[in-house]
């Protein structure tokens, strides 16, 4: 059987020490076409999709989403064959935060692993993700003292140095657990216990988990956190729904499966909506709410703006309607549309996106309220929204009840998740501690 390796030495001739996993687009024992999408990576300024040079099968994995690569290494493998043994396949644990690389799941360090500490001249040694978050942090890497190999500063150096500006952590950061770092997907048989109730995420319309990318690392290590796929989207693109309820009752059922019975929620836009449906059903004893621009306060809404999203058959069209999402262009990663846009055709969920629109947001009007669910909260709760939010008006955080915090951005539009997400961290941690 002959292999052949999947790796990247370059992406537009950006200087680069290492790229991040973003996910793949395939499994092991899938078969290959030339041209097919493998993996997509992050650099510090656009993802980059890896295709396959030849037919083929995948046969291995060895960086798995979420984990950091050298540039050279390689991050997986084709075979000529389709005979895999699954003891040969390397299953990667999705926990940037943990791992240090050369030497994950117990390869031989190769000479791009031994590459990864070294500096260039005059240049922090630092990640690609640990540079985008210094950046939106506004903290100078030159003051960080990195903990990866040789002093590469990594991304848990950079909510070390948020912790130390006093932005609020919940609790020592060697206290994880592998469920607090498992992915969503299959429900392991049974989830060990949970000393600190976890932050649950839940992205808005037509987007997937991976829109907490870059708050998720901000906060405390400590702290369990899971971000979820909504019914329709992501890992859930094959399950329907048509009413802001049924959102939230498959939401229940999942956290139930996960043991889940406490938990802080955090919301986007739909996600948001969710999370105050979620609230009202009591199935869920919720410890605190942080909402951001989120649906059921107002009947208004940006119909041009779903109904793109839901329909682009391009990614030149879909990135023309993304650029409504924000305020500045520029919050856009290089590459962002054209990665979405092939995460809609690799989950075939266009059909089930425009189905819900339709139920959903009918001739562009929210067609749930959820005034009522927010009014009835007894625990800490927060609204954020950007003021130059052109999908959901700002002017719908006016419904905030008196108890509830109240941030308006300057500056930001619809995705504070990604337009500030270290403004958004803090918000959500300091949220939580006020819990108690």
């Amino acid at each position: 059987m002959a292999t052949f390796p999947i790796s990247i030495d370059s992406a537009g001739g950006e200087y680069m020490e290492s790229v991040l996993v973003v996910g793949w687009a395939k499994r092991p024992g899938d078969r290959i076409k030339a041209g097919d999408l493998l993996v997509t990576v992050e650099t510090a300024k656009a993802a980059t999709e890896i295709e396959a040079e030849r037919d083929g099968f995948l046969a291995t994995i060895q960086y798995g989403e979420g984990q950091e690569a050298p540039v050279g290494a390689v991050l997986g493998t084709l075979s000529d064959t389709d005979v895999i043994s699954e003891s040969k396949l390397v299953r990667t644990k999705a926990d940037p935060a943990s791992v240090d690389l050369p030497n994950v799941a117990g390869r031989e360090p190769s000479p791009a692993d031994a590459a990864l500490g070294k500096v260039s001249a005059g240049r922090i040694n630092a990640s690609p993700l640990a540079r985008r978050l210094a950046q939106a942090a506004r903290l100078d890497l030159a003051t960080i003292a990195g903990s990866g190999p040789n002093g590469r500063i990594k991304q848990r150096d950079i909510a070390a140095a948020l912790a130390a500006k006093e932005i609020p952590a919940t609790g020592p950061a060697d206290e994880r657990t592998d469920a607090e770092t498992a992915p969503p997907g299959p429900v392991p048989a049974a989830w060990p216990p949970r000393s600190l109730d976890p932050i649950v995420l839940l992205h808005g319309f037509a987007a997937d988990r991976s829109l907490w990318r870059q708050v998720i690392p901000l906060l405390s290590t400590a702290r369990e956190v899971i971000a979820l796929d909504l019914p329709g989207h992501g890992s859930e693109a094959a399950t329907s729904v048509t009413s802001i309820e049924a959102i939230a009752l498959d939401l229940s059922d999942r956290l139930e499966a996960m043991r889940v019975s406490r938990a802080h929620l955090v919301g986007h836009s739909l996600g948001g909506a969710a999370a105050l449906s979620l609230s009202a059903l009591g199935c869920l004893a919720v410890r605190s709410v942080t909402l951001f621009a989120p649906g059921g306060l107002g009947p208004e809404i940006n119909g041009g703006f779903i109904s793109g999203l839901s329909s682009a058959t391009s990614a030149e069209a879909l990135d023309q309607w993304l650029g409504v999402m924000v305020a500045e262009r520029s919050s856009l990663p290089a590459g962002y549309a054209a990665a979405a846009f092939r995460q809609f055709q690799r989950t075939g969920n266009a059909a089930t996106l425009a189905m819900m629109a339709s139920v959903l947001f009918p001739g562009g009007t929210q067609a749930f309220n959820l005034q009522s669910a927010l009014s009835a909260l007894t625990v800490p709760t927060r609204l954020v929204w950007g003021k130059a939010d052109r999908v959901v008006p700002a002017a719908h955080a006016m419904a905030a009840p008196g108890f509830a915090a109240l941030h308006l951005l300057d500056g930001v539009g619809h995705v504070p998740p990604i337009e500030a997400p270290a403004l958004a961290a803090r918000l959500i941690a300091e949220t939580v501690l006020s819990a108690g």
